[in-house]
């Protein structure tokens, strides 16, 4: 079942992911702080609990996975594995997240200054200037898999 969680936070993930963008000229830390995330997570193991406990409702929407957390109790240990999976690779992905934001804000201040964040953008723009960055920001960008996220 694709569960989608929207989470609205100060955690400054827009840069690699998804959002909403602010004024530019403003620094990464502002561009990012009101972002909304959208994280598409995909737990096939809870179709059939949903086809039993929520019939009607499409396999892959929000209402579902809500109808699914009204019978939390009545739920596959399957299913249940599989939220608390997905769960745990969205909380590592906000941490990576996180990382990658720590070691590249100097450099995304510096170089990125007027990039739109969302869909990537911002760490393209971090690719178009590798030479310049601090190591750091490559690494772990590179570390978390984000680099390869950048908008192409």
């Amino acid at each position: 079942m694709n569960i989608i969680r929207t989470i609205s936070t100060l955690i400054l993930a827009t840069m690699l992911i998804s959002g909403t963008a602010i004024a530019e000229g403003e620094k990464l830390a502002d561009k990012l702080s009101n972002a909304v995330v959208e994280i598409h997570v995909d737990i096939q193991s809870c179709n059939a609990d949903a086809a039993i406990l929520c019939p009607g409702l499409p396999l892959n929407s929000r209402k579902s996975f809500a109808c699914l957390m009204a019978y939390e109790d009545n739920l596959s240990a399957a299913c249940t594995l599989g939220i608390i999976e997905a769960a745990i690779s969205v909380e590592l992905g906000m941490l990576a997240i996180e990382h990658s934001i720590q070691a590249c804000e100097a450099d995304a201040d510096k170089y990125c200054m007027k990039v739109k964040a969302g869909e990537g953008r911002i760490v393209s723009c971090l690719k178009k200037n590798e030479s310049k960055l601090n190591k750091g920001c490559i690494s772990a960008l590179k570390e978390t898999g984000l680099w390869d996220m950048g908008a192409k």
